[in-house]
């Protein structure tokens, strides 16, 4: 008998994909489990397969994987098919299926794992003709990974996963055992969809043969009605009900004793033909509206579903019908139905011996029907199994009761298949023993499936016996029906101490704060009627009282739209929580720890930044006092000897000059630029269009020197230094003016732009000029310090100012880009958030 039980926990871990060995850290368990859950998740063969491959694959970490196993199709062909993961499936469509090479072979014979770093390098790779090697246009395999399929149940080899990657030494251990408990998930589920397959099977072709007795039922022109063991009637034909004025309705259900005068009449043919015996003659019948018509009746006992039933086949005697060919039709009719019966149906004489045995027997085992008379049909029962059933049958015999028993036979194209046969005493119209009469029902199928089932059960039971996650199965209810070990020893409640009530009002009634919890408010119990999945953390209460802490997954379990019963997985997470709020504590003193080394070397920092920029400024001031000096003195010499100097010394003079105020100008750029990492200035909105007007003001001679234009347009408000902003535009003006090309004016445009940084709200401003430009290969190095696109000869200048402008939109956490076209001029992109 099926453990309906363990029937309904395996359907609902299957559908609702219970994370049985969910852990902390990832695992090589839950991975598994993970690809479980979607393997189980498909009934259809191919689907299922497909899965396999894909997930088996990513787990791996192989680039390609194929899937080769064997399907038998519903004509009894053997079928090689794949499916093929991370490539197109036509990569390998024109190459013929692998064969048992060397390589192969321990993959197809189901002897065990294959793991190489390198199978090109294997001493058995490529010795098998034709091809040395792998065929030309293979896919690249250098790592090689093959796992045998094989059936937990009848050991048989259903296929094999195959892994490769072009680069060597890809697979480790660890992708072999993943690989290896895909292969044991695979095993189960394929097995399972063939079950599943050959179940609609066979429920097909049993609705086909139903269908075709209903036609032959239908179809013959006398009167058939069919009555149980107390006569009910559950089956007629049209011709019945037009015999007996009913229509099918109201004759189904109706006792066939109404149609007898005398109700005894009935009752002594309808026991005539349960002990086994035809009854035939002529008889008046009550039709509906009372009237009697005379019928010529035969009946014989079959068996229906495991218990007897009676065919009565009738026709108007006032037709005169009675002819030996009538009756021989009827014997034909007789003929039929036990003849294309899908049980052997038999019957033995008052000594034991069989003196029936029906086409369906012969079908089976072979032979003719006369060959497995007198007891012979024991003979196509296994040796083994032959005793035993001849000694059941005797007992029974013996003792007049009821016989039934299982057995093992030879079928005719060699299959062994299992039996159940029962059969009951009959007696013949004078009270004496006649014999017994029964059947015979081919069982192998609903065996296997009992067997499967019951393996499965096992392994769902040990499973959930065994796992550290508590499962709770409640009903529509809300009445716990199954409790795991883990979840007994979690709640502190039995089994059978939850059952008077809803689970919730034993283990989850109370807030922590000892407010009552209503079971509406309850998300556990919410998911039964919602028809979805809910997860959370909740608190539960023990049986002792305490509380305690939980995650948990309730997941409704639903038959034909029908909502039925949940299961929960609940964790308990008490040592979690422990762990983490423990974690927290030592981050937090780790997090006050470092703030204070922060202060500390902060103040330190602070202290040094202090002394350096002392030091720089008093280094400025001594380095250009020389400068200075020299420039003055240099300056006065020239003016007094004006015109009285050769023009060799009056132009080193000229340089010394020159040179002595380059070095002025260095030393202020240097002292600006060092001054930004070290000046902390309170930032403010500023209006970048009266910023860039001071700085117009203030280069008005230059601008107008250059006859130089400057269109503003949409410049925003920016959170920065002021002054700071107003050195970035001086020195991006300055280099304008200094950069313009000399066949045309200067022009300068500025605008802005709302836009983003970092994901969040700024501003870009556009600065172009028609000016000399420069290489785009350049557009980086022109912020470098020092760098000059040009000789200083050429232009003055101390290759500083655009270092300082990078080095300002830095501080103030925005970006700055240049392009620039030689010939066209430059543009830079600033961008600063809000």
């Amino acid at each position: 008998m099926v453990n309906s039980k363990a029937v309904v926990i395996l359907n609902a871990l299957v559908a609702l994909n219970i994370n049985l060995f969910a852990l902390r850290t990832k695992t090589v368990f839950e991975l598994l489990y993970e690809a479980s859950k979607a393997i189980t998740s498909e009934i259809e063969l191919q689907n299922v397969v497909q899965k396999v491959t894909d997930i088996g694959t990513e787990l791996a970490g192989a680039q390609f994987g194929a899937f080769f196993y064997n399907v038998i199709n519903q004509k009894g062909e053997s079928l090689v098919l794949y499916t093929i993961s991370g490539v197109a499936k036509e990569a390998f469509s024109k190459f013929p299926m692998p064969r048992n090479t060397k390589i192969f072979e321990p993959t197809f014979a189901a002897t065990g794992t294959v793991r190489y770093d390198d199978v090109t390098q294997q001493p058995h790779y490529g010795k098998n003709p034709p091809h040395q090697g792998m065929p030309r246009g293979h896919l690249p395999v250098r790592s090689y990974l093959a796992v045998p399929v094989v059936s937990p149940f009848t050991k048989e080899a259903i296929g094999g996963l195959f892994f490769g990657h072009p680069e060597p030494g890809r697979f480790t251990e660890e992708s072999e055992k993943l690989v290896e408990g895909i292969a044991v998930q695979a095993a189960i589920a394929i097995t399972n969809a063939r079950l599943f397959e050959e179940k609609i099977h066979n429920e097909t072709r049993l609705k086909e043969q139903r269908e075709q007795y209903k036609s032959i039922f239908n179809a013959i022109t006398d009167s058939a009605i069919i009555y149980d063991e107390d006569g009910t009637i559950v089956e007629a034909n049209p011709t019945a009900c037009q015999l007996y004025g009913y229509n099918y309705e109201e004759l189904i259900g109706l006792n066939a004793s109404l149609f007898f005068r005398n109700p005894g009449d009935f009752q002594a043919l309808k026991e005539i033909a349960l002990s086994g015996r035809e009854y035939a003659g002529v008889h008046d019948r009550i039709r509906k509206d009372g009237s009697l018509i005379s019928v010529e009746y035969k009946g014989l006992r079959f068996i229906f579903k495991d218990s007897p039933h009676v065919l009565s086949v009738s026709r108007e005697a006032a037709l005169q019908r009675q002819t030996k060919e009538a009756l021989q039709k009827d014997e034909s009719l007789a003929h039929i139905i036990t003849s294309t019966s899908p049980v052997t149906l038999w019957m033995t004489d008052s000594g034991g011996q069989t003196i029936y045995i029906n086409q369906t027997w012969v079908d089976w085992v072979g032979g003719s029907r006369e060959s497995h008379l007198e007891n012979r049909w024991l003979n196509a029962v296994l040796p083994e199994d032959r005793e035993r059933v001849a000694s059941a049958f005797d007992k029974a015999f013996l003792n007049r009761r009821l016989f039934s028993t299982e057995f093992r036979i030879h079928r005719k194209n060699g299959e062994i298949r299992w039996c159940f046969s029962n059969g009951s005493p009959y007696y013949k119209e004078d009270g004496s023993f006649g014999g017994y009469a029964g059947s015979i029902s081919d069982t192998t199928d609903r065996k296997a499936a009992e067997q499967k089932l019951a393996s499965q059960n096992t392994l769902i039971n040990t499973i959930t016996n065994n796992t550290q996650q508590a499962l709770f199965l409640m009903n529509d209810q809300q009445v716990c029906t199954y409790m795991n070990p883990a979840a007994e020893q979690m709640s502190g409640f039995k089994m059978e101490e939850v059952r008077d009530k809803p689970l919730h009002y034993y283990v989850h009634h109370t807030h922590p704060d000892g407010s009552h919890f209503p079971i509406e408010d309850c998300l556990i119990d919410r998911a039964l009627p919602t028809k979805a999945q809910t997860k959370g953390e909740e608190v539960f209460v023990h049986k002792d009282g305490h509380f305690y802490p939980v995650a948990f997954t309730a997941s409704p379990i639903v038959e034909n739209g029908v909502p039925i019963g949940t299961v929960i997985e609940v964790r308990d997470t008490t040592e979690e929580k422990r762990i983490e709020e423990a974690l927290r504590n030592k981050e937090k003193q780790a997090m006050q720890m470092l703030e204070e080394k922060v202060k500390e070397r902060t103040q330190a920092l602070e202290k040094t930044n202090f002394e350096l920029l002392r030091f720089t400024s008093i280094a400025s001031h001594d380095l250009k006092e020389p400068a200075r000096k020299i420039s003055i003195f240099s300056k006065m010499l020239q003016d007094r000897l004006d015109n009285n100097l050769d023009e060799i010394s009056d132009r080193h003079l000229h340089k010394i000059i020159q040179s002595s105020d380059r070095m002025v100008l260095l030393i202020d750029d240097l002292l600006t630029l060092s001054r930004l990492s070290n000046t902390q200035r309170q930032v403010e909105k500023v209006d970048l269009n009266q910023v860039i007007n001071e700085v117009i003001n203030s280069l008005e001679i230059p601008i107008q020197e250059q006859n130089a234009q400057i269109k503003l347009e949409n410049l925003p408000v920016v959170t920065c230094v002021a002054i700071q902003m107003e050195q970035v535009f001086q020195n991006l003006i300055s280099n304008s003016l200094k950069f313009s090309h000399k066949q045309r004016s200067a022009f300068i445009h500025i605008s802005g732009e709302d836009s983003w940084l970092n994901g969040k709200e700024a501003v870009t401003i556009l600065y172009r000029d028609n000016g000399i430009g420069f290489r785009s290969d350049q557009a980086e190095k022109i912020f470098d310090i020092f760098y000059r696109l040009h000789n200083k000869e050429e232009f003055e200048g101390t290759g500083i100012g655009l270092a300082i402008v990078k080095k300002i939109i830095d501080t103030h956490q925005g970006t700055i880009r240049a392009e620039g076209k030689v010939g066209e001029g430059a543009c830079f992109e600033i961008t600063l958030p809000k």
